[in-house]
């Protein structure tokens, strides 16, 4: 086999490790926590139908490549819940893990591969900030319109989780008004603190 086909295959069957990460969002059934390589494709899914709200002009097609790989890290990382007590070890965490994943596969891949990584992570382009709002509002959807009765996180105030949400969300006001509505939801139903 030639090597770079090897180190492809290789790549994908360490990626085939991210179906082993379990994240602290439910499924929308509430039976069971959700897979990292499930939300990728539920996210992927949730970008393709919610298309329209991007800007006109967005690559859509980069969109999802972009959210095809930023969660490949988890497979070293885990997922977390990021806040300021946590960013800098989790970032760190994160950037290590790209930095193996990617070296896995040939080397102009791997550094185009990385580059999609870095692009959703500066969150500076157009398609980077969509697929960041589409990555921000997968769990809400998940969560706090299936009206699971079960928390996914320990107890957090709507206000605290409105402006963790709010920086990804808020440039996409049909979104963001959504996702505020479902945040009202949730409180009204005390499944978030007010």
């Amino acid at each position: 086999m030639p090597d770079a086909l090897e180190r492809q295959v290789a790549f994908l069957l360490e990626a085939d490790k991210l179906k082993e990460v379990v994240r602290l969002n439910q499924l929308a059934s509430g039976t069971r926590r959700e897979g990292t390589a499930e939300h990728c494709w539920h996210v992927i899914l949730q970008t393709l139908t919610f298309a329209d709200h991007a800007p006109d002009g967005t690559d859509i097609h980069h969109v999802i490549k972009l959210l095809t790989v930023h969660d490949l890290v988890e497979i070293d990382a885990g997922d977390h819940w990021v806040d300021d007590t946590n960013y800098a070890a989790v970032k760190a965490r994160e950037t290590a893990a790209a930095e193996r994943l990617f070296a896995l596969l040939p080397e102009a891949q791997g550094a185009e591969f990385k580059a999609l990584w870095l692009e959703f992570e500066a969150n500076e382009t157009d398609e980077a900030r969509f697929a960041n709002a589409m990555d921000a509002l997968h769990p809400m959807v998940l969560v706090f319109a299936s009206g699971l009765e079960d928390p996914t996180h320990a107890p957090i105030s709507v206000a605290d989780l409105r402006e963790t949400k709010e920086a990804r969300l808020s440039p996409f006001p049909q979104l963001w008004e959504y996702a505020q509505g479902l945040l009202d939801q949730a409180v009204k139903a005390g499944r978030l603190l007010p």
